[in-house]
């Protein structure tokens, strides 16, 4: 990453800083072998960041003569982030620390019917517990909220989600800021997408989609170095793409005939509960159990699965991605996630191009907390290493 606005001294701070959060060098004296400076510079560098708390140094104690290494950690405690992020039915508030660890954790499951009033009530009382549960000396910065449906991601309003359509247009950032910390609101794929990118290494010319199918649909979508439409918090909302069946299907967004309205877990709740009565069906359950289950042996399934294969296609045409991730239970299935692969690769259109990789990846809400935060611990330590020009 490049910080061009940065003076010489702030890029000498922030290379001895990674230096040592990376785990390259733990001392002084390696700290010059990998930059090449001067030890009295080396020494001042070290001295302002132990100052600012980013660096502990500690000294071992040895036998015999000679002066004894002062060996240099990366204080991951110096900040702190409350992440929120929605799990099924429930929303969860965690205290995360700048080594990504949550170090405490509350959440709670607002019915269905939850609206604006009682929603601002749960978002208030979580972030507020969360914030208890940092130990002694972390300074927490910022609430994150990576939530999933319509957001309008720069005046922090949470517009809509399948999971409590009641809840419409809620100003976000005024229902936490009485908490006195920077608000952040991001859509959950974008999140995910953006952790899933970084822990993979990918290449800036390579185009990635991630879809995910679980209790709503919809994808991510990441070209020329860039989360398409990340900043504004909308984007590919697949699932309210309409069918035209005119069935008449009531969807929870309000319209009818939505994909949802035939390929959601929501919707499909009664058709698996009459084949598989016992099952869980919320997600994180569902998921594991869903891959030794023959899904398509229900009718309801197979149509769900021809209409977001089919769509899963037509993106493919939009977009063209080098890779495919598909997220979410139902593609834990292997015989559904064989459908997908198949579907990709007889498209006459792409057969002509470089193979689209289509791979099923598990959830992870790992993805998604570290696709959110790592920006916002960036912004902070650069923002402490400016102040000490």
């Amino acid at each position: 990453m490049l910080y061009s606005s940065e003076t010489q001294r702030t890029r000498e701070l922030r290379a001895v800083l990674d230096l040592v959060r990376m785990g390259k060098a733990t001392t002084r004296g390696e700290i010059i072998a990998h930059l090449n400076l001067r030890s009295t510079t080396v020494s001042e560098l070290v001295g302002e960041l132990v100052e600012t708390d980013l660096l502990r140094e500690s000294v071992a104690k040895q036998r015999g003569r000679g002066r004894p290494a002062a060996f240099l950690t990366y204080n991951t405690q110096r900040f702190g982030v409350i992440f929120m992020q929605i799990a099924s039915r429930s929303i969860v508030a965690k205290a995360v620390d700048m080594a990504g660890r949550v170090v405490g954790e509350t959440h709670s499951a607002p019915p269905a019917e939850t609206g604006n009033n009682e929603m601002a009530s749960v978002l208030r009382h979580l972030a507020a517990e969360a914030m208890e549960r940092f130990p002694t000396g972390v300074e927490a910065i910022a609430v994150v909220c990576s939530f999933s449906g319509l957001l309008d991601a720069p005046r922090k309003l949470w517009c809509f989600s399948s999971r409590w359509p009641n809840v419409s247009n809620l100003d976000v950032g005024e229902v936490l800021r009485s908490l006195g910390k920077e608000v952040i609101l991001v859509r959950n794929l974008d999140a995910e997408l953006a952790g899933r990118l970084a822990n993979a290494g990918s290449r800036r010319e390579e185009s990635v989609l991630l879809l995910h199918w679980g209790y709503g649909i919809g994808a991510a979508y990441y070209t020329e170095g860039a989360i398409v439409n990340r900043q504004r918090g909308r984007f590919c909302e697949i699932g309210h793409w309409s069918l035209g069946n005119a069935r008449g299907t009531r969807c929870t967004c309000g319209n009818t005939d939505c994909l949802e309205t035939v390929a959601a877990l929501w919707s499909l709740v009664p058709q698996i509960e009459s084949v598989y009565p016992d099952l869980p069906l919320d997600e994180d359950a569902f998921g594991p159990m869903a891959e030794r289950l023959n899904l398509l042996g229900i009718p309801a399934l197979a149509e769900a699965t021809r209409e977001v294969v089919r769509l899963t296609g037509n993106l493919s045409r939009l977009l063209f991605p080098h890779r495919i991730i598909l997220t979410g239970p139902f593609v834990r299935n292997a015989d559904i996630f064989h459908r997908f692969a198949l579907a990709l690769e007889a498209a006459p259109v792409l057969r002509s191009l470089d193979r689209t990789v289509v791979i099923s990846g598990e959830h992870s809400s790992r993805h998604e907390l570290l696709g959110a935060v790592e920006t916002v611990f960036e912004n902070a330590r650069s923002n402490l290493l400016r102040r000490k020009e």
